[in-house]
C-alpha cells in the first residue's frame, strides 16, 4: 500500500503540473482534508472536499501567475507520503519571481489522497512518525 501511495502522490504532482487544479481531482478523495499552515495563509485552516481544494488554488493564483510546484522527492511513510516541494511562480501585481520551500505530507487510502498537511519545513513536522521517517531517509 505504501509504494502505491507514493505513486499517486507522484501521478497528482504530474496532473498539476500538466493541467491544473482539475487535473489533481481525480487523486483526491471528494472528502479530502487540505491542512494549510498559517506560514501560508493568515490563519491555520482546514479545507475540505474538491471545492475547498479549488479555493486553496484560488487563494493562490488570485496572488500568483505560473503557479508550479516541484516536488524534490517522494518520502514513503507507513500510509503517508512525505514531498519536501518548491512552489513558485510570479507575483500577480509586479511580475517578480517568487518560490517557496515546504513541505507536504500526504495520507493516502484506496487509491486516493485523504489529506494533505502542508509545514514551512521538516523541522516543524507535528507528526512525531513522519517526522521519524524523514530523519530515516535523511540518515
Amino acid at each position: 500500500m505504501a509504494i502505491e501511495n507514493v505513486e499517486v502522490v507522484r501521478r497528482g504532482y504530474r496532473a498539476f503540473r500538466e493541467g491544473g487544479v482539475e487535473a489533481i481531482l481525480e487523486f483526491l478523495d471528494p472528502e479530502i482534508e487540505w491542512h494549510m499552515s498559517a506560514a501560508f495563509t493568515s490563519a491555520s485552516r482546514i479545507y475540505r472536499g474538491h471545492d475547498g481544494v479549488r479555493e486553496v488554488f484560488r487563494f493562490f493564483t488570485e496572488r500568483i501567475d505560473e503557479l508550479g510546484a516541484d516536488p524534490h522527492e517522494f518520502i514513503e511513510a507507513g500510509d503517508r507520503v512525505i514531498v519536501p516541494v518548491r512552489m513558485h511562480g510570479r507575483l500577480h501585481e509586479t511580475g517578480e519571481p517568487v518560490a517557496y520551500e515546504l513541505v507536504q505530507v500526504w495520507t493516502g487510502r484506496d487509491g486516493r489522497a485523504i489529506k494533505l498537511v502542508t509545514y514551512p519545513d521538516i523541522e516543524t513536522v507535528a507528526d512525531p512518525d513522519v517526522a521519524a521517517a524523514a530523519d530515516r531517509h535523511a540518515a
